[in-house]
């Protein structure tokens, strides 16, 4: 991420309610991490803007911003240290107002009440400003699409930091289709949706930490995000009058054919509901825990009707489960971590799931039961758009 120092003057006198001021340092102060040789970047910038203050932090990989209404005495900006200054603010009184200023030696004074605290800062000048990120390219997306796309595909994301591709979800951006997919080679998600509104296309890696930090702003109220692309930044622009900002750095290289990776056709189908099934793989998993992490969770088909879960552990003993199920083809019997399996079984939204199998030593991929759509039937809040996630299999004990 490549920055410039903030041309900015070093007075500033403002004031605002302690409530708001507090809520904006928590939202910019997430891009701070700390462990920058920097001093300036353990800090946040403070700097009027009209009749409002802008907050600003970042680590040069991560940038967040946001604005807040303020009554500005004296134009100007100053940096505090991220971490004093919202400890400060959360322990004054909640339903009070801040005056803020900053003297010669950068200094900030937070006045509340009858409480007055002085904060040591650093030169505004010095702070770095995010980059511009052009809109030649770019989209917009509804936050609850937005949220869901995230979280049916983030747990799947790599923490491998040698496979630094692997480790950011994987957007694919064409004009009106956007798809996400994330995979540690272990599993694979992919979700599919459909955009209203946007111009040209690109292929991007997004850092996971940039998607977990939005994940945090977004919300299932209207609005929809903006998302602005480069060759190596992404923007989000977020709906309200906080305007609140994330600005990361892409992740440079080529993210490997997932595609290979889905199976084209299937010999056997287990549909099920959703909740047991994930019920029965969390307490199968109590038992399937041992000094390997091994963490295996039997299924097999039985008959047409039903699947049987087993899990079993020397040092701890055995698990048993079974559960209504609609089978189809001849019966087989297959092994998963059961943590992978709890995780995608999470972020299922549908009453119902079908998991389509061909080998045991094979992937099974897994997909919601998409209800009919009727006539008459009210519009669905959920967000739309095909998903599916592959789970590589163990090896049978």
């Amino acid at each position: 991420m490549v920055m410039a120092p903030v041309e900015i003057e070093t007075s500033l006198k403002a004031i605002c309610p302690r409530k708001d001021l507090f809520a904006a340092v928590q939202i910019v102060g997430h891009a701070v991490t700390g462990r920058s040789s920097l001093p300036i970047l353990g800090h946040i910038l403070i700097q009027s803007e009209g009749n409002s203050l802008r907050l600003l932090a970042t680590d040069l990989e991560l940038g967040i911003s946001c604005r807040l209404p303020a009554h500005i005495e004296e134009p100007g900006s100053l940096t505090a240290p991220s971490k004093p200054i919202a400890e400060v603010l959360g322990n004054l009184p909640d339903k009070s107002e801040v005056a803020l200023s900053v003297d010669r030696s950068y200094t900030t004074r937070i006045h509340c009440e009858k409480s007055d605290y002085k904060i040591l800062g650093l030169r505004p000048e010095e702070y770095p400003r995010l980059p511009e990120v052009k809109d030649t390219t770019w989209f917009k997306i509804s936050q609850s699409v937005l949220k869901e796309m995230i979280r049916q595909t983030l747990f799947a994301v790599s923490m491998d930091d040698g496979r630094a591709v692997l480790t950011g979800i994987y957007m694919e951006f064409q004009e009106t289709s956007l798809r996400f997919v994330a995979t540690d080679t272990h599993r694979l998600a992919v979700k599919d949706t459909t955009l209203s509104e946007g111009r040209g296309s690109q292929n991007a890696i997004i850092p996971s930490r940039a998607m977990i930090e939005l994940t945090r702003l977004l919300s299932d109220s209207a609005g929809d995000v903006t998302v602005t692309l480069s060759p190596t930044q992404i923007r989000f622009d977020m709906p309200g009058e906080d305007q609140i900002q994330i600005i990361s750095r892409l992740i440079e290289g080529q993210y490997p054919n997932y595609s290979r990776v889905v199976p084209s056709e299937c010999s056997r189908t287990i549909k099920t509901d959703t909740a047991p099934l994930l019920s029965a793989v969390r307490r199968a998993s109590i038992v399937a825990k041992d000094a390997t992490n091994a963490n295996r969770v039997v299924l097999r088909t039985e008959q047409n009707s039903s699947l049987i879960l087993t899990a079993e552990n020397q040092m701890v003993g055995s698990a048993f489960e079974e559960l209504e199920a609609s089978c189809e083809g001849e019966p087989i019997q297959i092994a998963f971590n059961a943590k992978y399996l709890m995780d995608v079984l999470s972020v299922f939204e549908e009453e119902s799931i079908t998991i389509e199998l061909t080998e045991p030593l094979r992937p099974g991929v897994l997909k919601p039961v998409i209800p009919p759509k009727q006539e008459d039937d009210i519009p669905s809040s959920k967000p739309a758009g095909k998903y599916l996630c592959v789970l590589m299999p163990m090896q049978l004990a």
